[in-house]
C-alpha cells in the first residue's frame, strides 16, 4: 500500500492523481468520503507531468483533524484489489485574524 500526506485548510479544494490503466475496466474506487471529508471523482483521463493516464480525485475537507482515506485499484466485479493508496489527510481550522484597536 503506497501512503501519500497531503494538508489543507478547511473547505479548500486539493486533488489527489493516481496512475490508473482504463483498459480492461480497471479503475480506482474511494469510499466517497463523509461528513468530514468529500471525495469525488473530477476526470478519469487527465495528463500529469508524469507520463501515462491518471484518475484525479476532488478531497475537500469539511471539518478540522486528522483523517485516513482509502482507494483500491479494481474492477467493479472483482473482490480482491489489484493495488491500494492510503492519503493521510490533515485538515487546519482557519486561522483567527487579530483585532485592531
Amino acid at each position: 500500500m503506497r501512503t501519500q500526506r497531503l494538508a489543507a485548510g478547511m473547505g479548500q479544494v486539493c486533488r489527489i492523481a493516481l496512475p490508473s490503466s482504463p483498459s480492461g475496466g480497471v479503475a480506482w474506487y474511494s469510499d466517497g468520503g463523509n461528513a468530514e471529508v468529500r471525495i469525488r471523482l473530477e476526470s478519469d483521463e487527465v495528463s500529469s507531468p508524469r507520463p501515462g493516464r491518471h484518475q484525479v480525485f476532488v478531497v475537500v475537507g469539511e471539518i478540522p483533524g486528522d483523517y485516513e482515506l482509502h482507494f483500491v485499484l479494481k474492477r467493479t466485479w472483482e473482490s480482491v484489489p489489484r493495488s491500494s493508496w492510503r492519503v493521510l489527510f490533515h485538515v487546519s481550522a482557519p486561522r483567527a485574524r487579530g483585532r485592531i484597536h
